[in-house]
């Protein structure tokens, strides 16, 4: 609609069955990631509400927010996966947001949980209070942050893989994914491989379905494919 409707829209709004996620696309019709959508709301609450404070995020959602967070003088939490996580690590910092790559999201001051027709709204509020569109405040965050592009994927998994694949990193320290040279693995929450320069890739077994998530975020769509086949070649081979 938005796309034919030759300028006549600004923003295109859309929630899951059950209201707690949010999906956006901008003026032209383009998609806006949940990344960048938090990136969006984190900069508007902060610099033209005035609600200082930091960000909560899950460990599969964009290492953006805390250069974000850094570049305001904020602080920035790394929570596991599952939204109590994330509002419990609002409370413990004070956060004025806290959300998740999947779409889920809540403000400080509102409910202890993910609403998206409350985010639908303050999405709207951004665009009128700033008068500018979703693709000029997207750039204009990116000249703040930089740009990190994120893949994810998932591959059936079995029982005998979840027993597999964390034996096999225990018995085989990383030194490198691929050409790259790893900084620290976290356990967080599965196995979150850290890398240089915001640079990460994360192993995840699902805690609802029987499939290994996997996830990576990088410079450049180019080396976010590179880590995203290094983690399929990883977790398949010998299986």
């Amino acid at each position: 609609m938005i796309r034919e409707g030759a300028g006549r829209y600004g923003l295109g709004l859309a929630t899951d069955g059950d209201s707690d996620r949010i999906g956006i696309v901008d003026e032209t019709g383009e998609y806006v990631s949940s990344n960048d959508l938090l990136l969006l709301l984190y900069w508007y609450l902060h610099e033209v509400r005035g609600e200082k404070g930091g960000v909560v995020r899950n460990l599969a959602t964009t290492h953006l927010l805390d250069r974000l967070a850094a570049h305001f003088g904020e602080q920035s939490l790394e929570v596991k996966v599952g939204f109590k996580h994330v509002t419990a690590g609002m409370e413990q910092i004070g956060a004025v947001l806290g959300g998740e790559s999947s779409g889920g999201l809540t403000i400080r001051g509102w409910i202890l949980g993910k609403d998206g027709i409350f985010a639908c709204a303050l999405v709207v509020e951004m665009l009128a209070r700033t008068g500018r569109t979703i693709s000029e405040l997207r750039a204009a965050i990116h000249e703040i942050t930089g740009r990190l592009h994120t893949l994810e994927a998932g591959v059936p998994s079995t029982p005998e893989m979840r027993i597999a694949v964390p034996r096999r990193l225990e018995a085989q320290p990383l030194t490198h994914v691929g050409p790259y040279p790893v900084v620290s693995v976290s356990h967080l929450d599965g196995t979150k491989i850290l890398l240089e320069n915001d640079n990460w890739a994360l192993l995840r077994f699902s805690g609802t379905e029987p499939v290994l998530r996997m996830f990576v975020e990088a410079d450049t769509p180019q080396k976010a494919t590179e880590l995203l086949d290094w983690l399929r070649g990883f977790v398949t081979a010998g299986v």
